[in-house]
């Protein structure tokens, strides 16, 4: 290569790298370019953290960096404007904001309802209605907190726009954030700033002391809530806010830029999805955007600013929004296609096309809405843009008004379910298959329905009691997770029938064992399950001292880890057996008799999602017995320790035969998800099951 070659190489090198002007004046005004560099890093931390999580198993923080942002620009220029003359033009504020977020968010949703009706199985597509519903009225924050609480929910497959929760929580801040300058200015010209900064000062520490409780509480929920992360967005509101003095020296302290870089990258590696997040751990994301914000600018002394100012970061934060509204909604739908977790090609395959997609929807939608001549300056007609949301809402609306109502749960004649198996029906002529597989989850058990299963981080044990509970003749508890909760159905007409008392004790993805768990909610290896530990140790306190029930049935999901041994196997099924033997033994001590049932089949599919798209009699939609059974499974080999004390029910046979284990038996659909069995299935195995809890206890049977 010749040398005029090589110099015109590095002349575009050093172009490309070299940062963008900072043309914000003394105060802070204008446009800053090291603000656009740190959105290119919180966005790259997300998108990163969605293809990858074991990269940056603390990426979804870019999100909390985001917030920040968001916080200081807005606050920023609604603090200059009434600083000037005390005033908040709330329809022009709020008709920038619609320019600036809607057209392009309708854009990105109605695309992604077009390609989800292509790709998704029918059974996810009512869920991504709702959901793309709520993304585009900007409540779909308060739609997942409320689902977070409910484990199935939970535990479905993410929809394509569940990411636009952020959005909504930044809307509702763009819809009561100005309210506060138009209370403060209620004061009067002299005290109005005093009032507004105690207003502030108040919600945010407000907001971060109920994060911290709630995170503790109800951790799922917290996540989502606006509640619990206004205080983010505050916090660069109150950057914003400082004395131009004050602002004037943190701007100049470079090293402050350096610390808050720090802080943030650490965020992205240190926090974990099993953190106790947000709560005080958002400190560290929202605490290092605030010393960048503060001390990143190009008047600070050595600090991070030529290298958050360079062109390539400045052109990546100028299309951040647009590359966070596209990049799950094709990473996602990219996976339900194939079948398959984007890998080592297909990943960045995917960013390239998410950063393209977001350039586009930059240079041809943000851009051309924004600065319309036609809309800028005029509140009514820019507010207006966010008419464009009805789209999507008009889309799937049409879609939901056409889904047939839930099923009533009644199976009647030519269903016979369990009894097909059991030999008692002598041919099964083909039906529609009930519950309806698309309406598969109208078929939990009641418990489930009525919020009686803790969720996966819920330390608390919630207690409720079904079956008799006027003149019962006995106590029996069904405790363990929501694979001992499959025989609630059953259990609960037995209960009836006989007189007993039923109280159920049941916490999602957590066996009842004295065995210490690993986490198997998050992406991270070997992280130790707290929150099911602790429950555990207080259920069994509970069942001495307080529950004190004749009876205790239980049974559990085996697919998870030990401490010890956090490889699913036969290593953890015996630490998790060994657990098990000592709480039993422990009931057995105190006169409570213990009657396991083994554990349920496992599907390694969506059952529901199988039948619909290939139908019930389809052999895809089967799974054979010797995959679906686990050989030597936990409740078994605990029973063995227990040398004879307790008997193991096996209801697997009412559940596979003929060497299979069908999705679909006597026209009943058997589960709803991979492990859940429908209530409907369950309360066709009640003639069965019966007779076996009286073999198995001999308390049970001088109760009948």
């Amino acid at each position: 290569m010749r040398a005029e070659g090589g110099t015109e190489v590095s002349e575009v090198l050093s172009a490309a790298v070299r940062p963008v002007a900072d043309r914000s004046d003394a105060n802070g005004r204008g446009f800053r370019p090291d603000i656009q560099g740190l959105r290119a890093l919180a966005v790259s931390m997300v998108v990163i953290y969605h293809l990858y999580p074991s990269l940056v198993p603390g990426g979804f923080a870019g999100v909390d960096v985001f917030f920040v942002i968001s916080g200081f620009l807005i606050t920023g220029h609604l603090w200059h404007g009434y600083q000037r003359d005390g005033r908040v033009r709330l329809l022009d504020f709020w008709g920038r904001r619609a320019r600036r977020l809607v057209p392009a968010a309708a854009l990105v949703l109605g695309v992604t309802w077009v390609v989800a009706r292509l790709v998704l199985p029918p059974g996810r597509l009512a869920d991504t209605a709702g959901q793309i519903r709520a993304s585009a009225l900007y409540f779909q924050n308060w739609q997942l907190a409320h689902e977070a609480v409910d484990y199935l929910a939970s535990n479905d497959a993410a929809t394509p726009v569940q990411h636009f929760w952020s959005l909504s929580v930044e809307e509702q801040f763009y819809l009561v954030w100005p309210l506060l300058f138009v209370v403060a200015a209620l004061a009067g010209r002299r005290c109005r700033r005093v009032v507004l900064a105690g207003l502030v000062v108040t919600l945010v520490a407000a907001s971060l002391a109920y994060s911290v409780y709630e995170t503790r509480v109800d951790r799922a929920a917290a996540y989502f809530l606006t509640t619990t992360r206004i205080w983010e967005l505050g916090a660069g509101g109150l950057l914003a806010m400082l004395p131009e003095r004050v602002d004037h020296v943190l701007r100049r302290q470079g090293w402050l830029g350096w610390a808050g870089l720090a802080a943030v990258l650490a965020s992205a590696f240190v926090l974990r999805g099993t953190s106790a997040f947000p709560g005080a751990l958002a400190l560290l994301p929202v605490g290092g955007a605030v010393m960048l914000i503060a001390g990143g600018s190009n008047l600070g002394r050595r600090g991070p600013a030529r290298l958050m100012s360079a062109r390539p970061m400045v052109f990546l934060g100028g299309i951040s929004y647009s590359l966070y509204l596209w990049h799950w909604p094709m990473i996602d739908l990219w996976t339900a296609d194939r079948g398959k977790s984007p890998g080592a090609l297909s990943g960045p395959a995917l960013i390239v096309a998410s950063l393209a997609a977001a350039w586009w929807t930059k240079v041809y939608v943000e851009d051309q809405v924004r600065l319309s001549p036609k809309l800028t300056g005029h509140g009514w007609r820019s507010l207006s843009t966010a008419l464009t949301a009805a789209l999507p809402v008009i889309l799937v609306s049409v879609y939901i008004a056409s889904v047939p109502g839930q099923w009533d749960g009644k199976l009647g004649p030519g269903y016979p379910g369990a009894a097909a198996l059991a030999g008692k029906a002598v041919s099964v002529p083909a039906k529609p298959v009930l519950p309806p597989p698309d309406d598969a989850l109208a078929a939990i058990p009641g418990y489930w329905q009525q919020g009686c299963l803790d969720g996966e981080y819920a330390v608390a044990p919630k207690v409720c009691v079904y079956g008799d509970r006027t003149d019962p003749t006995l106590t029996v508890a069904l405790v363990g997770d929501s694979v001992a909760g499959n025989w609630f159905p059953a259990l609960d007409e037995v209960a009836l029938r006989y007189h007993w008392r039923l109280v159920t004790d049941l916490h999602a993805t957590c066996p009842w064992t004295a065995t210490w768990m690993t986490d198997p909610n998050t992406n991270v290896p070997n992280v130790p399950y707290t929150s099911c530990h602790e429950w555990d140790v207080t259920v069994q306190h509970d069942l001495l001292t307080s529950i004190r029930p004749d009876v205790v049935i239980t049974s559990d999901f085996d697919e998870m880890g030990s401490v010890a041994h956090p490889q699913v196997g036969s290593a953890a099924h015996a630490d998790i057996a060994a657990g098990m033997a000592q709480y039993w033994e422990q009931l057995q001590d105190h006169g409570i008799s213990v009657v396991p049932i083994q554990e349920t089949p496992a599907m390694d599919f969506d059952p529901a999602d199988c039948v619909s798209e290939y139908g019930a009699a389809s052999p895809a939609c089967d799974r054979p017995a010797a995959e679906a059974i686990l050989p030597d499974p936990p409740t078994v080999q605990a029973a063995r320790l227990m040398a004879g004390k307790v008997k193991v029910i096996d209801m697997n046979q009412f559940i596979c035969g003929n060497g299979v284990c069908p999705s679909v038996v006597g026209n009943v659909l058997v589960y709803f998800d991979a492990h859940h069995l429908t209530s409907s299935y369950v309360a066709t195995t009640t003639p069965y099951l019966a007779p076996r809890l009286f073999s198995s206890s001999a308390v049970l049977a001088s109760h009948r």
